[in-house]
C-alpha cells in the first residue's frame, strides 16, 4: 500500500489507542521512515473531520520543532479520511519495553533519560506545542544512546477527542494528570506531571498510580497519594515535585531540569581544592541541628565573621518572634506582596532578623540555644522542624550554590553526617535574588531524615537560610507545608 503516492508501507511496528505505526519507504528520497496512521474511533463523522484537521495542524507545528530529543516530523498527509504522519525512523526501543524486560533503571540513568525528555518538552512548550501523552511508550532509547520523545501532534488531539461515544477516555490514565481527568485543558504543567509518572516508572518499574482497572487507576490519580518510592533514592524529590496534584504548586521545568542534571552528573561533587579560608555568612548560618558538636558553629554562608558571634542585647527580648495574623497581602521588601494565608495559618514576625513567615496555627518559635541568629519553629506533636537563620555580616565572592558545594565538601571531608546522601544542590531565583536549594538525607539519632536548606542573600546583603527537616517517610506528606512556608517568607 502507498500513501501520498510516495510512501510504501512495509510492516506495522507498533499499535496503540490512536492508531498504527508503520515502517515505510520513502520512494522519492530513498529512505526508511516511520508513519503514524491516526485513527479516531467511536465518534461521529463531523467530529472526526474536525479532529483530523486539528491533528494535521498540530503535527505541522510539531514538525517545526528542531531539537535533538524530539522525533523529526517529515510530512503530514490526509488520505482515506485520516491523517498519516511521516516521521524519522529511530532505531530504538521504548522506555516501557526496556523497563518491562530489564527492570527498574539505576537512578543516574533514569535522571539522564528524564532530563532529555524534559529538554524536549521545554523546547516544545517554548514553541507553543504541548505533548499531552508523555509516557514510557513514547520515550525512545536509541541504539546510539540518544533519548527522543515521539508522538508530538498526535497526543495533542486526545484532549479534543475527550470521551468516545462508548464512554472510554482516550489515553493512558496512569500517566494523565488529575486536571485533565477532571476535564480541564492541558497546560505545560500537565506534561510535567506525566513526566513525573514516567520517571517513577523508569526507576520503580511501575506507574505511581497503576491499579488493576481503568476506573481504579483514574480514582487513584484523582484522590490517592502516589505510591511511596522504594528505589528512587535521590530522584524521589523530583518525582514527588512533578506529581503534585495542584498544577500551581508543581515543580517547575527549570527546577526539575537543574535537579536532573545534578543527578546525572553524579551524587558526589568533585573536590577541586580546600574550602575557602574566609568563612561566608551562609556557612555560618548552617542550622546547628545539622552539625555535630565539633562543627556546631559552622553556619549557612560564612561571610568573614567569627564562628560564634554574639547576639546584640537588644535582640534578646525579641529573639522569639511575636506572632500575629496578617489580614491581607501587603508589599514587602522582597519585591512581591505577601500572599494570603491558608485557613488556619498565621504570620510570625521577627524584628531582630527582619522577616516574617506564615506557619500553621499552633506552631511556635523559639531561639536556638547556641545563641546564634536563628530561631526554630515547630508545632506541638509535629516531627518536622523549620530553622530560620540570618546575619548582617559582609560578602564573599561565592554564589549560594557554590557556598553549599563548598560546605558539603567540608562536611564530607570531616565525616560529620552519618549516612549522608546528596539529593541535589540546585540554583534558582527566590524573592528576586539568586538562591540555592541543598537537599539531602542523613541519619540522625538512628532515624533517616530528609532536609531541604534554601540559602540566599537579599539585595541589601543580608543572607538567610531556611532549613526544613522531617523524617524521610514523612517528606512527601510535609512538602505542601514547606511550599507554603517558602511562598510566604518575606524580609521586612
Amino acid at each position: 500500500m502507498r500513501v501520498g503516492n510516495r510512501y510504501r508501507l512495509l510492516e506495522p511496528i507498533g499499535e496503540g489507542g490512536m492508531g498504527i505505526v508503520w515502517r515505510a519507504h520513502d520512494d522519492l528520497l530513498d529512505r526508511t521512515v516511520a508513519i503514524k496512521e491516526v485513527r479516531y474511533t467511536g465518534i461521529g463523522e463531523e467530529k472526526r473531520a474536525q479532529l483530523n484537521q486539528r491533528t494535521i495542524r498540530e503535527a505541522r507545528a510539531a514538525g517545526r520543532l528542531d531539537h535533538p530529543n524530539v522525533v523529526v516530523v517529515h510530512d503530514v498527509i490526509e488520505e482515506d479520511g485520516r491523517p498519516w504522519i511521516v516521521m524519522q525512523l529511530v532505531r530504538s526501543r521504548s522506555l516501557a519495553a526496556v523497563v518491562r524486560e530489564r527492570g527498574p533503571m539505576p537512578v543516574g540513568e533514569a535522571a539522564r533519560v528524564g532530563g532529555a525528555v524534559l529538554a524536549a518538552l521545554r523546547a516544545a512548550h517554548a514553541a507553543g506545542v504541548l505533548h499531552r501523552d508523555v509516557k514510557p511508550e513514547n520515550v525512545l532509547l536509541a541504539e546510539d544512546g540518544r533519548v527522543v520523545l515521539t508522538d508530538f501532534g498526535i497526543a495533542a488531539m486526545e484532549a479534543e477527542a475527550g470521551l468516545t461515544a462508548t464512554g472510554n477516555l482516550v489515553g493512558t490514565p496512569a500517566y494523565m494528570p488529575p486536571e485533565r481527568l477532571n476535564g480541564l485543558p492541558a497546560t505545560p504543567a500537565s506534561d510535567l506531571w506525566s513526566l513525573g509518572a514516567t520517571l517513577h516508572t523508569a526507576v520503580e518499574g511501575r506507574a505511581p498510580y497503576e491499579r488493576d482497572s481503568w476506573a481504579a487507576t483514574v480514582a487513584a490519580v484523582l484522590r490517592d497519594p502516589p505510591e511511596p518510592p522504594r528505589l528512587a533514592g535521590a530522584l524521589a524529590p523530583v518525582i514527588s515535585g512533578l506529581l503534585r496534584r495542584d498544577p500551581a504548586t508543581r515543580m517547575s521545568a527549570e527546577e526539575a531540569s537543574a535537579r536532573l542534571a545534578s543527578l546525572t552528573e553524579g551524587s558526589s561533587p568533585t573536590v577541586v581544592g580546600p574550602a575557602p579560608a574566609r568563612r561566608s555568612p551562609l556557612r555560618r548560618l548552617l542550622p546547628a541541628g545539622l552539625a555535630v558538636a565539633a562543627v556546631a558553629a559552622a553556619g549557612v554562608w560564612a561571610m568573614g565573621q567569627t564562628d560564634s558571634p554574639a547576639v546584640n542585647a537588644s535582640s534578646s527580648g525579641s529573639s522569639t518572634p511575636s506572632s500575629s495574623a496578617t489580614p491581607s497581602a501587603k508589599p514587602s521588601p522582597g519585591g512581591s506582596p505577601s500572599p494570603a494565608l491558608p485557613p488556619g495559618w498565621r504570620r510570625l514576625s521577627n524584628a531582630t532578623g527582619g522577616f516574617s513567615v506564615a506557619v500553621p496555627g499552633g506552631w511556635k518559635a523559639t531561639r536556638n540555644p547556641e545563641g546564634r541568629s536563628s530561631i526554630s519553629v515547630k508545632g506541638p506533636g509535629t516531627r518536622g522542624e523549620l530553622i530560620i537563620e540570618w546575619t548582617d555580616s559582609g560578602k564573599t565572592g561565592l554564589t549560594p550554590k557554590q557556598e553549599w558545594e563548598s560546605l558539603e565538601q567540608e562536611i564530607q571531608a570531616k565525616g560529620q553526617f552519618q549516612g549522608y546522601t546528596r539529593l541535589g544542590i540546585v540554583q534558582l531565583t527566590y524573592l528576586g535574588v539568586e538562591a540555592a536549594d541543598w537537599e539531602f538525607t542523613r541519619n540522625k539519632d538512628g532515624q533517616m531524615i530528609h532536609v531541604l536548606n534554601r540559602g540566599f542573600r537579599l539585595r541589601d546583603g543580608r543572607p538567610f537560610a531556611l532549613y526544613w527537616e522531617t523524617p524521610e517517610q514523612l517528606w512527601a506528606e510535609g512538602r505542601a507545608t514547606l511550599d507554603t512556608i517558602l511562598e510566604t517568607f518575606r524580609p521586612t
